[in-house]
C-alpha cells in the first residue's frame, strides 16, 4: 500500500488509520490532495478491540462495498431490562447491524484510501508535533514529515492532542469484550439477533453480537471506579447459560463519551473521532461519528481550498450544527437509562417498545436523537421530560 515519495511534504497528514482517518484520507485523496496517513502498527490490517457491530447509520456513510468484511447481517435486535423482567424486540427488512471483525472493516477503508492515492505509512509512530510558519512538522519514529494540515484520528489516547497540550474534558468509560468460541448449538441459539441487556452491570449494559464462528460478548459501564468488569462478564456468561466454552479472547478498551471541548480545530490541526470524544453517550458506539467527523474535516479543507482560518471555521460549523446537538440529545437520554433505574423501569413498562423502535430508527439512520427529543409529539421527549422532572 505504500507509495514511494521523493518528498516528506504533504497537503494533509492524518494520524491514525481507523474509520475516522481512513474516511478523511479517502475523501481527500479522491479529490487529488497530497495526503499521508501515519499508523504506528507494524502492519495492516491490525487488530482493533471492538464488538465489531457496524450500525446501519455508519454504513450509510461509507462510499464503498464492505461485504467481504461482514460476517453476519443482523435484522433483529432485542433489549432486556433484566432487573425489571422486561423484554423488547424489533425487526427491520434491512440489516440493523452488520457484524464484522474490525480489522477487516478498517482495512477495506484504508485500502480504498491507498488506491485513491493516499500514502500509507505503517510502523510510523508520532513522537511530537510543532507548528511552523505555514505548515506543521510531525516528528515520527521514521523521521520528520511536513504538512499544511493535520487531522488527528489517533483515538482515545491521542498523541496529537497530548503533544499540543490540549485540555481534555472527555469522560472515558471502560468496556470489556470477550470473543467467545462455543459449539454450534450455542452459536445458533444467539445467531438471530443482536442482544442488549440492562441490569447486568451498574450504570451500563451487556451485549451479545453473533459473528460467523463465535460470539462477541461484552459489558461496559458509564461509571468506572470499583466495578470489576471481568467479574461482571463472567457472571453475564453464566446468566446467558454459556458454560461450555472452547476458547475465549479478552480485550479491554476505553470509550470517550464526552467531548474534549471546543475548539476541535486548533490552528492547522483538526480533531476527529475518539480523539475529539465523539462516541455516542447512550450506546458507546463510535464508528458513526468517527466516519462522519473524518469526512467533515476533509470536506471543510476541500471547500475552503486548504485555507487555514476558513477551513477551521467550516469544520467548527459542521461539527457544532450536526454532531454536537446529536451528542447532547443522546446524553440526556443516557441520564435516564443509566442513572435512574427505577424511573427507567416505570417508563419502559409504559413506552418500552416504542422507545426500542425509535432507538432502532436512530441506529439505522432513519431518525436522529434531536428529532426525538425536540419533537413535542415524541415519546422520547416524554421520557426525557419525565427523567428531568422526576416523574
Amino acid at each position: 500500500m505504500n507509495h514511494p515519495s521523493s518528498t516528506n511534504s504533504y497537503d494533509v497528514a492524518i494520524v491514525g488509520s481507523g474509520p475516522a482517518g481512513a474516511s478523511a484520507a479517502l475523501c481527500l485523496a479522491a479529490a487529488g490532495v497530497r495526503v499521508v496517513v501515519i499508523e504506528e502498527a507494524a502492519s495492516l490490517p491490525r487488530y482493533k478491540a471492538c464488538g465489531g457491530g457496524i450500525v446501519r447509520r455508519a454504513l450509510r456513510l461509507v462510499p464503498l462495498d464492505i461485504r467481504e468484511a461482514v460476517e453476519r447481517d443482523i435484522f433483529s435486535a432485542e433489549m432486556n431490562l433484566l432487573d425489571a423482567g422486561l423484554h423488547f424486540e424489533t425487526k427491520r427488512e434491512a440489516p440493523i447491524i452488520s457484524m464484522t471483525m474490525r480489522e477487516k472493516f478498517d482495512y477495506l477503508l484504508i485500502s480504498a484510501a491507498g488506491k485513491a492515492g493516499a500514502q500509507i505509512r505503517v510502523s510510523c509512530r508520532l513522537q511530537d508535533i510543532s507548528a511552523k510558519n505555514e505548515s506543521v512538522e510531525l516528528t515520527t519514529s521514521t523521521g520528520s514529515l511536513f504538512a499544511g494540515f493535520v487531522i488527528a484520528a489517533d483515538g482515545a489516547s491521542s498523541t496529537v492532542a497530548r503533544s499540543l497540550h490540549l485540555s481534555d474534558n472527555r469522560r472515558l468509560i471502560p468496556a470489556l469484550e470477550y470473543e467467545v468460541f462455543v459449539d454450534d448449538g450455542l452459536l445458533d441459539r444467539f445467531s438471530g439477533s443482536a442482544r442488549f441487556d440492562f441490569g447486568v452491570v451498574p450504570y451500563g449494559y451487556g451485549w451479545v453480537f453473533p459473528k460467523r464462528d463465535h460470539l462477541s460478548i461484552g459489558v461496559l459501564t458509564m461509571r468506572g471506579g470499583s466495578t470489576n468488569l471481568n467479574e461482571k462478564c463472567h457472571s453475564y456468561l453464566k446468566l446467558l447459560g454459556i458454560t461450555s466454552i472452547s476458547r475465549t479472547e479478552r480485550h479491554g478498551s476505553m470509550i470517550p463519551v464526552a467531548t474534549r471541548g471546543n475548539p476541535f480545530a486548533i490552528g492547522r490541526v483538526m480533531l476527529v473521532g475518539d480523539s475529539a470524544g465523539f462516541a455516542d453517550p447512550l450506546t458507546g458506539e463510535g464508528i458513526s461519528h468517527a466516519i462522519r467527523s473524518g469526512q467533515m474535516a476533509a470536506n471543510a479543507l476541500l471547500r475552503c481550498g486548504l485555507r487555514q482560518d476558513e477551513a477551521a471555521a467550516a469544520y467548527h460549523h459542521d461539527v457544532s450544527s450536526q454532531i454536537l446537538p446529536e451528542l447532547d440529545a443522546a446524553r440526556k437520554l443516557a441520564g435516564l437509562i443509566y442513572y435512574h433505574p427505577r424511573l427507567r423501569s416505570i417508563l419502559f413498562r409504559l413506552y418500552g417498545q416504542r422507545f426500542v423502535e425509535a432507538a432502532t430508527d436512530i441506529m439505522t439512520g432513519h431518525r436522529t436523537y434531536r428529532e426525538g427529543i425536540n419533537n413535542p409529539a415524541s415519546y422520547l421527549r416524554l421520557l426525557n421530560f419525565s427523567c428531568l422532572s422526576g416523574l
